[in-house]
């Protein structure tokens, strides 16, 4: 599998363009090596490939990656070299989200250079490169960044909302296009959190940065697409079909009002 994929490359229809960077559960057999065995590796945005697999079939021009982000998160920036165990911190994980120890060895600079090398560049390469396409064709171009969580986390007695919607404040897009979907998920009975308690990771502020690019991040919870549960400390394999089709025909009418919205 190649480390990660693109879809409608050179479709010029539609001003935007989206990314899904922590999906993939692919890790290279050379780094599994290192790991501490059955360490397990939670947290991933499960399943995001499937769930939106109706963004590239409507003709949006899509970036996936295939990788696993503890072995290079493209959502933090390149220097967050220096590991302090706190995963929201490195761009390249020494301790998983729950903060467990990865590996038997502390990685060195080398290593961790390395990593952003071969498995972080690429990926930001490819979506500047799908990014510069756009703006070549279109005034406004529109990124819209797909994750999703199991909870707030490190804060406790917090209720989550189903959707959080993060642009740094209104930063790095137009509040009209927040309001917009805003309004388009509470139409569909989601509960919606504006900029709390994500608003916005590297993609979006660093993208964001440019006039003619509106970039969003859209977190959903897993408990209204994989199944309605607590989720700790785990690795999944599987969702509830009913729960999982009924979020998936939800988002489908959610981006297809996007055509209107950009038009």
């Amino acid at each position: 599998m190649d480390d990660f994929t693109v879809y409608n490359e050179a479709i010029d229809e539609l001003p935007i363009v989206v990314d899904i960077p922590h999906s993939g559960t692919e890790i290279p057999l050379a780094v599994q090596k290192e790991l501490i065995p059955g360490i397990l590796l939670p947290n991933v945005d499960w399943f995001l490939q499937d769930l939106y697999d109706f963004v590239p079939q409507q003709g949006f021009t899509t970036l996936e990656n295939n990788l696993h982000r503890y072995l290079a998160d493209p959502n933090r920036n390149a220097k967050m070299t220096k590991l302090d165990g706190d995963y929201r911190h490195e761009v390249v994980y020494s301790r998983t989200t729950f903060g467990k120890p990865i590996y038997h060895n502390e990685l060195s600079e080398t290593e961790i250079q390395g990593r952003i090398d071969s498995f972080y560049k690429p990926y930001h390469d490819k979506l500047q490169q799908l990014l510069n396409h756009k703006l070549e064709k279109f005034e406004k171009v529109y990124l819209l960044d797909l994750h999703s969580f199991a909870e707030y986390p490190h804060e406790e007695n917090v209720q989550a909302a189903d959707v959080v919607l993060g642009n740094k404040t209104d930063t790095t897009s137009d509040m009209k296009l927040r309001e917009f979907l805003t309004a388009r998920f509470e139409e569909k009975g989601y509960t919606v959190s504006n900029n709390h308690p994500f608003s916005g990771g590297y993609i979006t502020q660093h993208y964001g940065q440019n006039p003619r690019i509106e970039a969003i991040q859209i977190e959903l919870a897993y408990h209204m697409y994989i199944e309605n549960r607590y989720f700790g400390e785990e690795e999944l394999s599987g969702v509830n079909v009913g729960t999982f089709t009924t979020a998936k025909n939800s988002l489908q009418s959610i981006f297809l009002s996007l055509f209107d919205y950009v038009n």
